[in-house]
C-alpha cells in the first residue's frame, strides 16, 4: 500500500512543478497583457485566452494536490465529533464516493472531448480540446489522491483507535 501512495506523491510532486511553471507563464503573459494593452497601446489578442486555458488547468490539477493534503473546503463537523475507527470510516467514505463522482466527471470528460475536436479557440487557433481535456486530467488526479488519502487512512492508527 505504501508503495502506491509513494507512487502518487510522486506523480504530485511532477504536478506540483507544473502547476509552478504554469502559474509562473500565466503571471507574465498577464503583466505582459497590461502593459502591452495600456503603454505600448497595442493589446496582444492571444494572451488573455492563454491565460485562460492556463487557469483552468491549475484550477483542475491544484485541486488534486488539495485533495491530497486535505486542504479542500469541506465541512468537518462529523469527522470533528468523532473518534478512532468510526472518524476513520467517514473519512473513507466520504471519499469513496468522491472517487465515484471523479470517475462520472473523468467518464463525461473524455465524452465531450470528440464532440470539441473540431471546433478550434478564436485567438490561438487550439483545438477546444486542449482546454476540455483539463477535465478528465483533473478528474483522475482527483480520484488518485482520494485513493491516496483512503490509503493513508487505513495505513495508519490513530489517537483512540484499538
Amino acid at each position: 500500500m505504501q508503495q502506491v501512495v509513494k507512487a502518487i506523491d510522486t506523480i504530485n510532486k511532477v504536478v506540483g512543478i507544473l502547476l509552478a511553471l504554469m502559474l509562473g507563464v500565466m503571471s507574465v503573459l498577464i503583466i505582459l497583457q497590461v502593459i502591452s494593452r495600456f503603454v505600448i497601446n497595442l493589446p496582444l489578442t492571444w494572451s488573455e485566452e492563454l491565460s485562460r486555458y492556463l487557469m483552468i488547468y491549475i484550477v483542475f490539477l491544484g485541486a488534486s494536490l488539495a485533495m491530497r493534503h486535505n486542504k479542500l473546503i469541506s465541512i468537518e463537523l462529523l469527522p470533528e465529533t468523532l473518534t478512532g475507527k468510526k472518524r476513520k470510516s467517514v473519512i473513507i467514505l466520504v471519499m469513496i464516493i468522491s472517487i465515484i463522482f471523479f470517475g462520472i466527471l473523468f467518464m463525461q470528460g473524455i465524452d465531450m472531448l470528440p464532440l470539441v475536436q473540431m471546433q478550434s479557440s478564436p485567438g490561438l487557433q487550439l483545438s477546444m480540446a486542449i482546454p476540455y481535456a483539463s477535465i478528465p486530467i483533473g478528474s483522475f488526479l482527483l480520484a488518485l489522491n482520494s485513493l491516496a488519502v483512503i490509503l493513508d487512512e487505513l495505513s495508519t492508527k490513530k489517537e483512540g483507535e484499538s
